[in-house]
C-alpha cells in the first residue's frame, strides 16, 4: 500500500513538473509541439506523403532526444542553440536511426497481423451508407477487439521507446541495452507513469469540455464561427497535449535513470 501511494505521488509530481516546465515558455513549447504534430502526425497522413512517413519514423528518435535536451536546458536555464544540441546528438545518430528502423519493422509486423481487421474496418467505412442498422451494429462490434489487439501491440512499443532515445543519445547505451532498459524502467514505474498519463489525459479532456462550452456559446451567437473555433480548439488541445507529453517524457527519464547530469 505504501509503495502504491509513493508511486502515485511520483506520477502526480511528474505532471506538476511537466506543467511547470511548460509554463516557463509556453510559446516555445507550443512551437515545438507544432513541429512534432506537423512532421510526425499530419504530413505522413497527407496523400502523396506515404513514403515521407517512413522517413519520419526513422528520425523520430533524434527529435525526441533533442526535445529532451531542450527541456533540460529550460529546467537549468542553460543557453544552447539547436545546432549545439544536434552536434551533441550527432555521434549517436546512426544508433537512433537504427532505433527508428526497429520501430518501422515492428510497425510493419503489427500491420501484417492486423491486416484482416484493418481491411474489414475499411470495407465498413466505405459501405456504411448501404448497410442496414443491424449490419452496422454487428460491424461496430468488431471495432472493440481490433482496438484491444492494437493496444496490446502498441504498449510494448511505447515501453521500448519511451526512454531509449535519451539512453542512446546521452547515456551511451547500445540499441539492445536501451530498449531493454526502457522496458525495465517502464515496468518498474508503471504505476507512476499510468497515473501521469491518466491525470494529463483527464486534464486535457476537462480543458476541452470547458473550452467547448465557450465555443458553443460563441457559436450560438455567431454560427459561422462555430466550426472554425471548434477546429482551432481541437488543434490547440492537440498541441498542448503534445508539449506536455514531451515534457513528461523528459521528467520521467530524468528521475527514473537519474541521468540529468548526462544530458
Amino acid at each position: 500500500m505504501a509503495i502504491l501511494e509513493s508511486r502515485t505521488k511520483t506520477g502526480i509530481s511528474w505532471v506538476k513538473e511537466s506543467v511547470t516546465l511548460f509554463r516557463q515558455s509556453p510559446r516555445k513549447w507550443l512551437l515545438l509541439a507544432l513541429v512534432y504534430v506537423s512532421v510526425f502526425m499530419m504530413m505522413p497522413s497527407l496523400p502523396g506523403f506515404q513514403y515521407f512517413a517512413l522517413v519520419t519514423i526513422l528520425v523520430w528518435p533524434i527529435f525526441i532526444a533533442i526535445a529532451a535536451r531542450m527541456y533540460k536546458n529550460a529546467e537549468l536555464n542553460n543557453s544552447e542553440d539547436i545546432s549545439g544540441m544536434i552536434k551533441i546528438v550527432q555521434p549517436k545518430m546512426s544508433t537512433l536511426i537504427l532505433l527508428g528502423l526497429t520501430c518501422l519493422i515492428y510497425g510493419i509486423a503489427v500491420n501484417y497481423f492486423l491486416n484482416a481487421d484493418i481491411q474489414g474496418l475499411t470495407i465498413l467505412s466505405q459501405g456504411r451508407a448501404e448497410m442496414s442498422e443491424s449490419q452496422i451494429e454487428m460491424q461496430l462490434q468488431k471495432i472493440l477487439p481490433f482496438l484491444l489487439k492494437l493496444t496490446l501491440f502498441l504498449i510494448p512499443l511505447m515501453m521500448a521507446t519511451w526512454f531509449s532515445p535519451m539512453l542512446i543519445a546521452y547515456n551511451n547505451y547500445s540499441l539492445a541495452k536501451s530498449i531493454k532498459s526502457s522496458i525495465a524502467g517502464s515496468l518498474q514505474h508503471m504505476i507512476a507513469m499510468s497515473v501521469s498519463w491518466l491525470v494529463l489525459t483527464l486534464g486535457i479532456v476537462v480543458l476541452m469540455l470547458a473550452a467547448g462550452v465557450v465555443v458553443g456559446v460563441v457559436g450560438a451567437l455567431v454560427p459561422l464561427l462555430a466550426q472554425l473555433l471548434m477546429s482551432l480548439l481541437v488543434f490547440g488541445c492537440l498541441l498542448l497535449a503534445s508539449a506536455l507529453m514531451l515534457a513528461f517524457q523528459y521528467v520521467s527519464y530524468r528521475d527514473v535513470f537519474r541521468a540529468a547530469e548526462s544530458i
